[in-house]
């Protein structure tokens, strides 16, 4: 799905550079606010603007949106596996 915003400006309120970081800007906080309601992912975030998951998670660090730790069922076994293996080498 693509989403178009249209914002009147009066002529001289902006110039080319300013209009590039207002619409980065509208990007960002859209991108946000959609991460903040659990309706995408970090990676999901990450690929509508064109950045990478580190990237977002740098810019939800910048804005204060928190951040959502997203595991599933193959990350805890990941997790119980490696916890497991550092038990037997810890000799416990």
């Amino acid at each position: 799905m693509k989403l178009a915003i249209e914002l009147e400006v009066p002529d001289d309120a902006i110039n080319k550079t300013l209009q590039e970081e207002l619409v980065r800007s509208v990007k960002e906080q859209a991108v946000l606010k959609l991460y903040a309601t659990d309706l995408i992912t970090t990676g999901e975030a990450a690929r509508m603007l064109g950045a990478t998951r580190i990237q977002f998670l740098d810019l939800l660090q910048r804005s204060g949106v928190g951040f959502h730790v997203e595991l599933d069922d193959e990350d805890f076994r990941t997790l119980r596996r490696r916890r497991d293996e550092g038990m037997h080498k810890d000799g416990r």
